[in-house]
């Protein structure tokens, strides 16, 4: 199966690409439906993991054993697919090979980089030994933990190498505004992608019934390419589309469509990192701390240095300089401080996110794998080499006079209710160890949706004596949203990424009739907003 590239083109590209869409609406996207290219989940059940058989692997790109050199200490033999991502890891090589005078060869450092687009041959090869180590998404390595479990292959990643910037996104009809607007629409996603995991993560993380995020995953319409997906948005046979770029650009220039969700506005939900064989890496420390020194090291090169990722990789064989700096946007490199923060922390959120993700859609993980695949021992070894405040994981998303009101007008992507208790007539936690399990799985996702603006009102069981507008029910709510926002500033969530709403008792979500009903409206309501 071929990871998404998430290959970002300039204005001509993109003007040329929508001038073909327009073109192929009127008959081939009908024709793909009519040969099966749009598949329903139920249509196809075979997991990409069952697709074990080396026969069919293109000799041409697959790693070899011919790659190893008579140094195996000093070489690490990498597959990597064609993903801007990768750059810095190709920059500091040289090429395809090391290259006399290049940053790992000054280290003494060996690569033999195999451009493999598809996750079963590359894992295959490195199931089998051929490979030391691969670049995959956490979302794909998820997808991939149970083969490599069931093959005995122990991996480890120690090193997270971009994020995607932009590059990946949920594009909808004007009319569908929300997570819960999902319910009864048609969603087309392509089949086992990370555009894919982008709908059912958000599906899983919305406060819908179970019996409605079944109804949305069960009814998923299956595509082969983020592509086709687009297409068929853009003719109207679907509601929703899973896709990358140049759909999302297109989607913000239209009157009837609309930019849902892009990774510009979560740095994390779409990671890339590589993956070693993790007794090649404890045999090889040395080897694969340099690795990871020589690609950081690089990031100087990543808008400055062109040929060496034209010969490695054919997607940008003629790709001119401004194209390779346009797509060197898509993809936001990590520092040395951004790999001690991941893999100590929102990594391991993001894999097993991933992991419920693909549980969700019948396929099998290794969830348990969250307790050893993130080790930060090699970049731990390389800290002298590095600042410890520099990071590039920085979104700018801030809550301001100017845009409080917007904000507050502005309707939700995703939200929740924390059902946290309080002592009567004050803002204290009546018990802090439950309102820290309650608000925990909050701060998961504040800490994944980067770019987005938290909005916590807090809100009173209504008093049938009183107004509901009165003022000591409206300072109370607020109090208590207060609490809920400290606690958040407390788990590391910015304070100028959160706004505070105090509804009093103005808002019940149920009738105040009984004790039941009266806890249920004594609550506080996390939402997650997107502000362009």
């Amino acid at each position: 199966m071929k990871k998404a590239k998430r290959f970002r083109l300039t204005k001509a590209a993109k003007i040329l690409i929508m001038v073909l869409i327009v073109a192929l609406i009127g008959g081939g996207i009908f024709a793909g439906v009519q040969t099966g290219v749009i598949q329903t989940k139920k249509d196809k059940k075979e997991s990409i993991v069952a697709k074990t058989d080396d026969t069919d692997t293109n000799k041409e790109n697959s790693a070899n054993k011919d790659n190893k050199t008579a140094d195996d200490d000093t070489t690490i033999n990498l597959s990597l697919d064609e993903w801007i991502g990768w750059k810095s890891i190709i920059d500091a090589n040289g090429g395809l090979t090391t290259q006399s005078g290049s940053i790992y060869d000054k280290l003494g450092v060996k690569v033999n980089i195999n451009v493999i687009n598809d996750a079963t041959q590359s894992s295959n090869a490195l199931i089998k030994g051929d490979l030391n180590a691969a670049g995959y998404t956490i979302n794909r390595t998820a997808f991939l933990s149970k083969k490599f479990t069931d093959a005995g292959k122990e991996v480890v990643m120690p090193y997270i190498t971009n994020y995607s910037n932009g590059g990946d996104g949920i594009i909808a009809k004007s009319s569908i505004q929300n997570v819960n607007d999902l319910v009864n629409a048609k969603i087309g996603v392509p089949e086992f992608s990370e555009a894919q995991t982008l709908v059912v993560w958000f599906v899983n993380n919305s406060d819908l019934s179970a019996k409605e995020k079944a109804k949305i995953i069960d009814n998923l319409v299956l595509f082969s390419t983020p592509d086709d997906a687009a297409k068929a948005f853009f003719a109207g046979q679907i509601d929703v589309a899973a896709t990358w770029e140049p759909y999302l650009t297109q989607a913000k220039n239209m009157t009837d469509a609309h930019v849902l969700f892009s990774t510009a506005s979560s740095s994390n939900l779409v990671m890339d990192g590589i993956l070693f064989d993790k007794k090649f890496a404890e045999a090889h420390a040395n080897v694969v701390e340099k690795f990871i020194q020589g690609s950081l090291e690089a990031a100087d090169m990543y808008n400055t240095e062109f040929n060496a990722i034209r010969e490695v990789m054919p997607m940008f064989n003629t790709a001119s300089d401004e194209d390779i700096v346009a797509n060197t946007e898509s993809a936001k490199l990590t520092t040395w401080k951004d790999n001690l923060d991941l893999l100590n922390g929102t990594a391991k959120t993001i894999y097993s996110d991933m992991c419920n993700v693909w549980t969700s859609i019948g396929e099998s993980v290794n969830a348990d794998l969250v307790n050893s695949i993130f080790n930060d021992t090699y970049i731990n070894a390389i800290s002298d080499k590095f600042s410890a405040t520099e990071v590039s994981n920085t979104n700018t998303v801030k809550v301001t006079e100017d845009n409080k009101k917007e904000i507050q007008d502005t309707e939700a992507l995703l939200q929740g209710k924390a059902s946290v208790t309080f002592i009567q007539n004050t803002a204290k936690f009546s018990d802090s160890a439950a309102a820290s399990k309650e608000l925990n799985k909050f701060i998961d996702i504040a800490k994944v949706l980067d770019g987005a603006i938290i909005e916590i009102a807090g809100n009173t069981d209504p008093n049938p004596e009183s107004d509901p507008e009165d003022e000591y029910n409206q300072k109370l709510s607020l109090q208590r949203a207060e609490a809920v926002k400290n606690y958040f500033v407390m788990n590391g969530i910015s304070n100028g990424r959160i706004v505070v709403v105090g509804n009093g008792s103005s808002n019940p979500v149920v009738d105040n009739d009984t004790d039941e009903h009266r806890a249920m409206n004594r609550r506080t309501d996390v939402s997650f907003k997107i502000i362009e």
